[in-house]
């Protein structure tokens, strides 16, 4: 198995990347953020929509992730 090691933040040709579980870890907590704000006469039914978004697209960096590093341990 390869180590690497990843800044959380670096620049790239000009462009600012944010390593997979930083960005993963950020969308999680705003889901938590999220879930308190249903006192704010917020519509319940759209605070839902955008946890279940955010969960959704941090379990997707994280499953493309771990199959990232599966293809790479096959090589």
């Amino acid at each position: 198995m390869r180590r690497v090691t990843i800044e959380l933040v670096c620049l790239v040709e000009g462009e600012v990347l944010v390593s997979a579980v930083t960005l993963s870890g950020l969308l999680r907590h705003v889901s938590e953020e999220v879930c308190t704000w249903t006192g704010r006469a917020a519509d319940p039914a759209t605070l839902t929509e955008v946890r279940e978004m955010l969960d959704g697209l941090a379990d997707r960096i994280d499953v493309d992730c771990m199959a990232l590093v599966s293809e790479l341990d096959d090589e």
